[in-house]
């Protein structure tokens, strides 16, 4: 510390061990005339030596900074004023100075009790660096929390799943976008609500156990259906986890919720499809020997029926088990139908027209207490499917109506263009398009929830015993189905159904004109021989009585095999009716390709009780008649009809080919 040459004392000995701090110190008077100073303040503030001695005036370090630029642009007499009138005041301050050679200086200044004042100058600069660093790492972590979070959020957004962390007092603390989204919320107006302002009261009830489990620190899954507030129902699997911090209590819980809905639907549908699967093999087992029971019955019930005429015995015994056997063929073609082993034979249809037909069926046949109306749009498009199986689905529908509301209520068919959206067609596994829409909708009883899963399993039924089949909607989801559409159900006890059926649009073309042939085909005589080859002994009499009463000579095969040996003993043979069928190594597909090689000339007809009629992808078979036993007269006039101009129609094919090869 320098001061005025004087004796060491007390204060000197105070001012030479000031001398010796870091600090830089300087002492003016109540004229602002140095009294004392240390060599740390002249270095800190890089003042020469000579700037500093006793009575120097506290101006001239300030003229000194102002010419060197360290207050910045301006006038140094001004720059020199302002400071040197504040220092005046002697008042107390403290402010930093960042010297142009990048130090940062610290400068305290108090008043002394007899004027003047003090000042000590401390070097924080590797202070300043420090928190600069502090403060650059803190804004870098901060950055990068922000990052994070947004991520996670990105993510917890993102996922297919509701999440949510809800407080011990059932407070939501906070919730992603697909939680909130569910209650027509956003996270942020979620956030802070009790779950009792967003759950419907029955789902907090029914939860409200598993949130006491987890309070107690258990890990929870559980699954169950909620009401949402737009009134939809969903299937939701829940985790619950406790939030358990170091003392062990429970002070709130993490939540993720995951919409099944769509996966029991799937699940349901596959099950739905393995029972289709099984009954369509039970269906394909069971056909053929029960046509042939049919066949056998009806072939004699019905000559009977005929040869005694209208009479007692005919209306009370013979006409109600004709009926009855007819019926048990209905229903087999039912079964073939729902198994999808029935031939599908889809075409551009115009439903609505469909559905004005069928309108005026039911119209006719249904009580005239239930109310009928039918509802479309002109611009419907026509769909690819088997008009006859459109019609029996809408008649099923119609009858399963007509049982729900007892005869007495409102039946609505609404047929309309519907386009299909990508989540409706993601959910129902259907491609985005253009489809046609048939809404058919009662006022009747309703359904249950159970009832409504359970509505198209087959032999699945809600009547009484006795009074339904079980297999109605079952051949209407068989039908849709194979049309490649979608069908859909929505019913309540005491609320009616609506059945949506969704089936793909298709433009309609005009049908081609026939091509006129040069000449007609004259009809045969019923002269020709025919070969009937069935190996049931039994439906092979009943059959050779309907041949027979028809005007046609015939003889008869047990088997393919057989058959093959009369054909090459007897050349007058020209039709052969055979079962597909059959034991031994020639079946009826068979022996109707070794005729179209060697004999073309004769007709062929094929027969089977099975539930498929499908020829095999064979060019020579493509087009060959085929009857579903049991069979009517009419039905197998018919049939042998078309297979005697089939033949006409090759012998002529070739005969042209084999002019034209030897010209």
């Amino acid at each position: 510390m320098r001061d005025a040459p004087n004796d060491l004392g007390l204060s000197g000995l105070v001012l030479e061990g000031l001398g010796k701090l870091d600090q830089g110190i300087t002492i003016f008077d109540q004229h602002l005339r140095m009294i004392a100073w240390n060599d740390q303040f002249l270095e800190m503030c890089d003042y020469p030596a000579h700037l500093a001695f006793q009575g120097a005036d506290f101006a001239s370090f300030i003229h000194y900074n102002a010419a060197r630029g360290e207050y910045g642009p301006g006038d140094p007499d001004a720059l020199v004023a302002e400071r040197v009138e504040k220092a005046r005041r002697f008042e107390r301050h403290q402010f930093e100075r960042a010297r142009p050679n990048g130090r940062v200086l610290e400068v305290t200044g108090s008043p002394l009790p007899g004027g003047g004042f003090v000042t000590i100058y401390t070097d924080v600069t590797e202070r300043r660096n420090q928190e600069a660093r502090l403060q650059q790492l803190v804004e870098e972590r901060t950055h990068a929390l922000q990052l994070s979070e947004a991520r996670l959020k990105l993510i917890a957004d993102e996922v297919p799943a509701g999440i949510a962390h809800i407080a011990r007092d059932m407070k939501v603390l906070y919730a992603n976008r697909r939680f909130a989204g569910a209650y027509g919320r956003t996270p942020e107006e979620v956030i802070g609500l009790y779950a009792s302002d967003i759950l419907h009261p029955r789902t907090l009830s029914e939860s409200a156990r598993f949130f006491e489990q987890s309070r107690r620190g258990a890990l929870v899954d559980f699954e169950m259906r909620i009401e949402l507030p737009d009134g939809r129902f969903k299937d939701i699997r829940t985790l619950l986890r406790p939030e358990t911090p170091s003392s062990g209590e429970v002070i709130g819980f993490y939540l993720l919720s995951i919409d099944v809905t769509r996966r029991k639907a799937t699940m349901s549908a596959l099950m739905g499809s393995q029972k289709m699967d099984a009954l369509g093999r039970m269906a394909s087992g069971i056909s053929h020997d029960f046509n042939n029971l049919l066949t056998i019955i009806l072939g004699n019930l019905v000559p009977l029926a005929e040869e005694l005429g209208e009479g007692e015995l005919v209306a009370d015994y013979l006409a109600p088990a004709i009926s009855a056997a007819r019926r048990g063929s209905a229903l087999t073609q039912r079964l073939l139908t729902l198994a999808r082993r029935e031939q599908f034979a889809p075409e551009p249809t115009d439903i609505v027209g469909a559905v004005e037909e069928i309108h005026t069926l039911l119209r006719s046949s249904l009580p005239r207490s239930l109310e009928i109306v039918q509802e479309y749009r002109t611009d419907v498009p026509s769909a690819l499917v088997d008009r006859a199986q459109l019609e029996m689905a809408l008649l099923n529908l119609a009858i399963n109506a007509k049982d729900a509301t007892g005869g007495v209520g409102r039946i609505e068919i609404e047929v309309a263009p519907y386009d299909l959206p990508p989540e409706e067609a993601e959910l129902l596994h259907l491609p985005v398009g253009h489809y046609v829409r048939i809404r058919f909708s009662d006022d009747g009883c309703g359904m249950s929830a159970e009832q409504t899963e359970r509505v198209f399993e087959p032999f699945y039924t809600s009547k009484a015993a006795g009074a339904g089949s079980g297999l109605g909607l079952s051949m209407v989801y068989g039908f849709v189905k194979q049309s490649n559409g979608a069908i859909a159900v929505d019913s309540a006890p005491g609320q009616g159904a609506r059945f949506t059926i969704l089936l793909p649009g298709v433009e309609l073309r005009a049908p081609a004109e026939p091509t006129p042939t040069a000449e007609t085909i004259p009809e045969a005589g019923a002269a020709e021989l025919l070969l009937l080859v069935e190996d049931d002994m039994q439906v092979r009499r009943t059959i050779r009585r309907q041949i027979a009463a028809l005007g046609y000579p015939l003889i008869e095969a047990e088997t393919g095999d057989e058959a093959l040996n009369l054909l090459d003993h007897i050349e007058e043979v020209g039709i052969v009716l055979t079962d597909i069928d059959m034991p031994g190594k020639t079946d009826g597909f068979a022996l109707a390709q070794h005729l179209a090689a060697t004999r073309p000339e004769i007709a062929v007809l094929l027969m089977s009780g099975q539930a498929s009629l499908t020829q095999p992808d064979d060019g020579a078979l493509s087009d060959i008649p085929a009857l579903r036993k049991p069979f009517t007269d009419a039905q197998l006039t018919d049939a042998l009809s078309k297979a005697r101009q089939r033949a006409r129609r090759d012998i002529s094919r070739g005969m042209s080919i084999a002019e034209r090869s030897s010209k």
